[in-house]
């Protein structure tokens, strides 16, 4: 893979990426703190596109087999790229319609912001399944790693953009900052696509997608004891982390009385964290280790969100700022962590499908993360009335769960992983082919 390329697919994942930003860092505050609209159908509607992540095994297999236009993945990466760029742009519209219309909104909310899903998944197969086609194994964790830190740099970037275009908020500055996000997506989407594949008719090798079968991922954790902890282990993982995507806003709004362009600059101080220990957290883990580094990772995410929960008891939004840096700085060093350990819970025969696994932990951990922290939070504020209870609650269910991987993390091991992988894996394969 040559350097244009890499910097096209690094473009294209950025242009991707960006079109969850508006949407996670701003609307949803919008939508709970000033239309009053229950957290549960917010964060249903954000979760849409991890629960449409098994769009992306059925759109992988058919482009290995399909070209269109004598290209494998060029049209999905333009067709998912332009979907998710427009579909995040119309989310903003369709709130405002679902505030005015609760029936007609709800049908509308429903499909733009499963187009919005959709498009992220089919874009998300599609350029990844081409760096697996361009690159070399050590290429591809290269591309990956650049791709993956430009996104971080980009949603940095982004978020501080959105707050200080909402400086003055008002629905139409809302839709002009909406409109901005759209237009870069649109841009880095077509820029990095164009010319960026072979034609499928010049290829002498059959191409490979990224994603896995969920059913042949399901029987190897039946057979494998420490691959169904190592499973469990970052499910609580990612809930433990992602429940506050959809509240942390909305928290800051109702609890601290701060402005849309406050809370929306909120990302990029949790991105500049992620951003530091991302980097950093490389020389810890090669010095300390893989399981201390994800330990420490996640006690410092826990004392952030007890940080968060004092905040708002003691009305202290500089608290607040500080502990959502120190949730990013937490948060960093897990995924390096446990980024790394995950790369040793594989065997040479079977990694794509550990990493498929893996990749199935990370979607389901994130979208019940989200679900769950709306359907919480409600039912505390419906008890109780009190929006800090039920805020507080979110908060105190991700230190009860980081608490909990930290224990489980304990009977994880790598060499007993690989020899019940050795033991059971022929078992799978045969399984497969049934």
């Amino acid at each position: 893979m040559n350097a244009r390329v890499l910097a096209q697919l690094t473009l294209v994942h950025v242009g991707v990426s960006i079109t969850v930003v508006p949407v996670t860092s701003t609307l949803n505050r919008v939508m709970i703190a000033d239309m009053q609209m229950p957290v549960t159908l917010v964060a249903v509607l954000v979760a849409l596109p991890y629960l449409l992540s098994p769009l992306q095994i059925f759109l992988g297999n058919w482009s290995d087999r399909h070209p269109a236009a004598d290209y494998h993945r060029t049209p999905w990466i333009l067709l998912g790229g332009l979907l998710a760029a427009t579909g995040s742009y119309f989310t903003v519209h369709v709130a405002y319609l679902l505030d005015s219309n609760f029936l007609l909104g709800l049908g509308a909310a429903v499909v733009v912001f499963c187009l919005w899903g959709a498009g992220i998944n089919a874009a998300s197969v599609s350029y990844l399944s081409l760096v697996t086609d361009l690159a070399d194994e050590e290429g591809r964790s290269r591309a990956v790693s650049i791709m993956w830190t430009a996104m971080i740099a980009a949603t940095i970037v982004t978020a501080y953009a959105l707050s200080r275009m909402l400086a003055t908020f008002s629905k139409e500055t809302l839709f002009t900052a909406f409109g901005a996000i759209w237009f870069v997506s649109v841009v880095f989407v077509l820029v990095g696509s164009y010319r960026i594949e072979p034609r499928a008719s010049a290829r002498t090798a059959q191409p490979s997608n990224s994603a896995d079968d969920p059913m042949l991922v399901l029987r190897l954790l039946a057979l494998n004891p420490q691959a169904r902890r190592f499973f469990l282990y970052l499910m609580i993982v990612l809930i433990s982390i992602h429940a506050q995507d959809v509240v942390l806003e909305p928290f800051g709004a109702k609890a601290l009385g701060m402005s849309v362009a406050a809370t929306s600059r909120l990302t990029s101080i949790w991105g500049v964290g992620i951003f530091i220990t991302l980097l950093a957290g490389i020389l810890f883990v090669k010095r300390f280790g893989k399981k201390k580094g994800a330990n420490v990772g996640a006690y410092v995410t826990a004392v952030a969100f007890a940080s968060i929960i004092s905040a708002g008891l003691l009305g202290r939004s500089n608290l607040f700022i500080g502990s959502v840096f120190l949730l990013g700085l937490g948060g960093g060093l897990m995924t390096v962590s446990n980024l790394s350990f995950m790369l040793d819970m594989t065997v040479p025969q079977a990694a794509g499908l550990y990493i498929g696994a893996w990749s199935v932990a990370n979607f389901a951990g994130q979208a019940i993360g989200n679900v769950m922290s709306g359907v919480l939070y409600d039912m505390f504020y419906w008890l109780t009335g009190n929006p800090l209870i039920g805020y507080s609650s979110v908060f105190s269910l991700e230190i009860v769960g980081l608490l909990l991987a930290v224990w489980l993390f304990r009977s994880i091991s790598v060499e007993q992983f690989r020899r019940q992988a050795e033991v059971r894996l022929q078992t799978v394969l045969s399984l497969a082919s049934d």
